[in-house]
Protein backbone atom coordinates (compact mmCIF):
# COMPACT_ATOMS: atom_id res chain seq x y z
CA UNK A 1 0.00 0.00 0.00
CA UNK A 2 0.78 3.42 -0.59
CA UNK A 3 2.45 5.42 2.20
CA UNK A 4 4.74 7.98 3.57
CA UNK A 5 7.25 7.10 5.77
CA UNK A 6 9.25 9.23 8.36
CA UNK A 7 12.51 7.97 9.40
CA UNK A 8 12.56 8.77 13.50
CA UNK A 9 16.82 8.13 13.71
CA UNK A 10 20.12 8.45 11.56
CA UNK A 11 22.64 5.77 12.29
CA UNK A 12 20.63 4.66 15.45
CA UNK A 13 20.42 8.15 17.44
CA UNK A 14 17.14 9.14 17.82
CA UNK A 15 16.31 12.82 15.48
CA UNK A 16 14.07 15.99 16.57
CA UNK A 17 10.97 15.90 15.86
CA UNK A 18 11.69 19.27 12.98
CA UNK A 19 14.46 16.83 11.31
CA UNK A 20 11.69 13.25 11.05
CA UNK A 21 9.25 15.57 9.63
CA UNK A 22 11.84 17.21 7.33
CA UNK A 23 12.80 14.09 4.91
CA UNK A 24 9.48 11.88 4.17
CA UNK A 25 9.85 9.06 2.01
CA UNK A 26 7.29 8.12 -0.21
CA UNK A 27 6.30 4.66 -1.68
CA UNK A 28 4.93 1.47 -1.69
CA UNK A 29 5.07 -0.12 1.73
CA UNK A 30 5.25 -3.93 1.64
CA UNK A 31 5.38 -5.92 5.40
CA UNK A 32 6.29 -9.30 4.95
CA UNK A 33 7.44 -12.69 5.99
CA UNK A 34 11.02 -14.22 5.77
CA UNK A 35 11.50 -17.00 7.85
CA UNK A 36 10.71 -16.71 11.73
CA UNK A 37 11.27 -12.84 11.09
CA UNK A 38 9.49 -10.07 9.69
CA UNK A 39 11.06 -7.05 6.75
CA UNK A 40 9.78 -4.30 5.90
CA UNK A 41 11.00 -2.28 2.59
CA UNK A 42 9.36 1.24 0.76
CA UNK A 43 9.44 0.56 -2.89
CA UNK A 44 9.75 3.47 -5.56
CA UNK A 45 7.42 3.66 -8.39
CA UNK A 46 9.09 1.01 -10.24
CA UNK A 47 8.08 -1.48 -7.66
CA UNK A 48 11.43 -2.66 -7.91
CA UNK A 49 13.93 0.06 -6.43
CA UNK A 50 14.39 0.64 -2.57
CA UNK A 51 13.62 3.92 -1.59
CA UNK A 52 14.62 3.38 2.10
CA UNK A 53 17.12 0.78 3.28
CA UNK A 54 15.57 -2.40 4.10
CA UNK A 55 13.71 -2.33 7.74
CA UNK A 56 14.77 -6.42 9.04
CA UNK A 57 13.21 -7.66 12.33
CA UNK A 58 10.44 -5.55 11.89
CA UNK A 59 7.93 -5.43 15.36
CA UNK A 60 4.50 -3.33 15.08
CA UNK A 61 4.43 -0.88 18.33
CA UNK A 62 1.69 1.12 17.49
CA UNK A 63 -1.51 1.24 15.11
CA UNK A 64 -3.88 3.90 14.65
CA UNK A 65 -6.13 6.18 12.46
CA UNK A 66 -3.39 8.17 11.97
CA UNK A 67 -0.74 5.68 11.03
CA UNK A 68 1.61 2.89 12.00
CA UNK A 69 4.63 3.05 14.14
CA UNK A 70 7.61 0.12 12.73
CA UNK A 71 10.90 -0.47 14.64
CA UNK A 72 13.45 -2.78 13.78
CA UNK A 73 16.92 -2.93 12.74
CA UNK A 74 18.21 -0.97 9.10
CA UNK A 75 20.18 -2.65 6.70
CA UNK A 76 22.13 -0.90 4.81
CA UNK A 77 23.17 -2.29 0.92
CA UNK A 78 27.13 -4.18 1.06
CA UNK A 79 29.55 -2.32 -0.98
CA UNK A 80 31.41 -5.37 -2.04
CA UNK A 81 30.53 -9.12 -2.83
CA UNK A 82 30.66 -10.68 0.47
CA UNK A 83 29.25 -10.09 4.08
CA UNK A 84 26.58 -7.26 5.40
CA UNK A 85 26.84 -3.53 5.26
CA UNK A 86 26.08 -1.16 8.56
CA UNK A 87 23.04 -2.37 10.51
CA UNK A 88 21.28 0.51 12.82
CA UNK A 89 18.05 0.27 15.16
CA UNK A 90 15.40 2.65 13.32
CA UNK A 91 11.76 3.45 14.06
CA UNK A 92 9.30 4.47 10.90
CA UNK A 93 6.15 6.07 11.42
CA UNK A 94 4.05 5.44 8.28
CA UNK A 95 0.95 6.99 7.34
CA UNK A 96 -0.64 4.69 4.91
CA UNK A 97 -3.33 7.17 4.05
CA UNK A 98 -1.65 10.63 3.69
CA UNK A 99 -4.58 13.55 3.45
CA UNK A 100 -4.41 16.97 4.67
CA UNK A 101 -0.33 16.67 5.66
CA UNK A 102 1.39 20.64 5.98
CA UNK A 103 3.54 22.26 3.58
CA UNK A 104 6.23 20.09 3.04
CA UNK A 105 9.86 21.75 5.33
CA UNK A 106 11.83 24.40 3.46
CA UNK A 107 14.90 22.34 1.97
CA UNK A 108 17.26 25.47 2.98
CA UNK A 109 16.19 25.04 6.73
CA UNK A 110 16.58 21.10 6.24
CA UNK A 111 20.30 22.02 5.28
CA UNK A 112 20.74 24.56 8.03
CA UNK A 113 19.99 21.87 10.45
CA UNK A 114 21.65 19.53 9.12
CA UNK A 115 24.80 21.68 9.44
CA UNK A 116 24.28 22.41 13.06
CA UNK A 117 23.92 18.40 13.63
CA UNK A 118 27.19 17.92 11.90
CA UNK A 119 29.13 21.14 13.89
CA UNK A 120 27.60 19.25 17.19
CA UNK A 121 29.25 15.66 15.95
CA UNK A 122 32.58 17.73 15.35
CA UNK A 123 32.27 19.53 18.33
CA UNK A 124 31.46 16.38 20.54
CA UNK A 125 34.37 14.13 19.00
CA UNK A 126 37.33 17.37 19.49
CA UNK A 127 35.78 16.93 23.05
CA UNK A 128 35.80 13.70 23.60
CA UNK A 129 39.06 12.65 22.65
CA UNK A 130 41.62 15.61 23.53
CA UNK A 131 44.83 13.39 24.35
CA UNK A 132 44.55 11.78 20.60
CA UNK A 133 46.10 15.43 19.60
CA UNK A 134 48.55 15.78 22.74
CA UNK A 135 46.42 18.00 24.98
CA UNK A 136 43.12 19.64 25.25
CA UNK A 137 41.48 21.91 22.06
CA UNK A 138 42.55 25.28 22.46
CA UNK A 139 40.99 27.18 19.87
CA UNK A 140 43.59 29.37 17.75
CA UNK A 141 44.39 33.09 18.75
CA UNK A 142 42.21 35.72 16.50
CA UNK A 143 44.67 37.99 14.78
CA UNK A 144 44.17 41.73 14.87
Amino acid sequence: MFAIVYRCRREGQPLHRDDIEAEPAHGELQVYRKGMKRVAVLLGRDRESYVLPLLDKVKLLAINERGVLLTGIEIYPTRGAKGTGPMFPQTWWCELSPKGRPAAADPAESRRRERERQARDIGSALVRRPTRRGGPYEPPAEIT
